[in-house]
């Protein structure tokens, strides 16, 4: 009597499939298999494709789509142009070419950095109680050591960039349009979209 497989055999047999398409497409990034025949199709007639298990997939798609793209990861252009769907004074600079996907996710960090400082210093402002020991949750020992990495790298760059400073900010936490921001610094669109790409640059430095 032929051996019949169990579910336990199944699900050996897939756990193995997914590992193993898991390591040749997401590890060692080859690209997506043919499927059978693929070779012998008619002219003009669209291949079909081998679609791979949950969550390579989608992975692979990611890969895919950006695959044109020569610097940067899939992550890194599809956060970017997510983000660049949104209205906004940076989102229009990715879509012009004013800045790249890496200036716009430097941006992001910047502005993520800047609210989190500022949020930090309002807590730390209002548990400054007379009756207070200065210890507690809410001290500077006790601060998240990313919180103090992201700050010090904050506190670098603006000293890096310290006599144009408001200006940055303006543009990357307020949103305020470059040309607005040129025209209130008075400089020119060029000088001002040249300090921004520099600075945008700089963060990755810090």
């Amino acid at each position: 009597m032929p051996h019949q497989p169990t579910d336990a055999s199944f699900a050996l047999a897939h756990s193995l499939e997914r590992e193993g398409q898991r390591v040749a497409h997401l590890v060692l990034g080859e690209p997506r298999p043919k499927p059978k025949g693929a070779n012998r199709l008619k002219k003009g007639k669209a291949p079909a494709i081998v679609v791979l298990e949950d969550g390579i997939e989608e992975r692979m798609q990611l890969r895919e789509r950006w695959s044109h793209k020569k610097n940067g990861t899939a992550e890194t252009h599809e956060h970017a142009a997510a983000q660049a769907r949104r209205e906004g004074s940076l989102a229009r600079l990715v879509a012009t070419g004013a800045i790249d996907a890496h200036q716009f996710a430097a941006a992001d960090q910047i502005a993520e950095a800047y609210h989190s400082i500022t949020a930090e210093v309002a807590v730390r402002t209002a548990n400054l109680e007379p009756r207070s020991s200065g210890g507690g949750p809410h001290s500077a020992s006790h601060a998240p050591i990313a919180a103090v990495i992201r700050e010090r790298a904050y506190a670098r760059w603006r000293e890096a960039v310290a006599p144009h400073g408001a200006m940055l900010l303006a543009i990357i936490v307020d949103d305020m349009a470059l040309t607005t921001t040129a025209r209130d610094w008075r400089m020119s669109n060029r000088r001002a979209r040249s300090i921004l790409v520099s600075a945008l640059n700089s963060w990755k430095r810090c």
